[in-house]
C-alpha cells in the first residue's frame, strides 16, 4: 500500500457522523424523555388545580356539596385531561367575616424516564373560597 493510499485511507471520515449518532442518540432519548415526562407532571398539576377551583367554585353555589361529591367532580373533570387519582379534603373555618371553605387536593405521580430510577413526588394543591351565608343558619 502506497503512502498516498494509507493517508487517504486514514484522513476518510465517512462513517464518523453515524459513529457520534450512535453515541450521542441515548442520551438524547433519555433527555427528550424527561423533559415529555416533567411537563407532564406538570400539566397533571395544572389540571387538577383547575378542576379544584372550579370545583370551589360549585361550592359556592351550592354550600350543602359534600366532600365526597366534590372529589367526584374534580375527578370526573381530570378524566379526560389527566390522572383523577387525587385525595381531596375539605374543611369549613368560621371567623369574622364568614365561613371559608378550604379545599386540599393531594396528587401523587412518578416521573419515569427510561435507564433511571423512578422519582415519585407528591403535589399538594390547597383552593379557599368564601361561602355565602345560608339563611336560618
Amino acid at each position: 500500500m502506497s503512502a498516498n493510499r494509507l493517508r487517504g485511507w486514514l484522513d476518510d471520515a465517512g462513517g464518523a457522523t453515524a459513529a457520534e449518532f450512535a453515541l450521542v442518540l441515548p442520551l438524547f432519548a433519555v433527555m427528550v424523555a424527561g423533559i415529555f415526562e416533567f411537563g407532564w407532571t406538570q400539566h397533571c398539576l395544572s389540571s387538577t388545580r383547575y378542576a379544584m377551583e372550579t370545583a370551589a367554585r360549585d361550592l359556592m353555589l351550592n354550600p350543602k356539596l359534600t366532600e365526597t361529591e366534590l372529589e367526584n367532580r374534580v375527578r370526573a373533570q381530570l378524566q379526560d385531561t389527566a390522572d383523577p387519582d387525587v385525595e381531596i379534603t375539605l374543611s369549613i373555618a368560621t371567623g369574622p367575616a364568614g365561613k371559608i371553605a378550604t379545599l386540599t387536593g393531594v396528587y401523587e405521580r412518578e416521573i419515569g424516564v427510561p435507564m433511571l430510577p423512578r422519582f415519585p413526588m407528591t403535589h399538594t394543591v390547597t383552593v379557599e373560597t368564601a361561602l355565602p351565608a345560608v339563611a336560618g343558619a
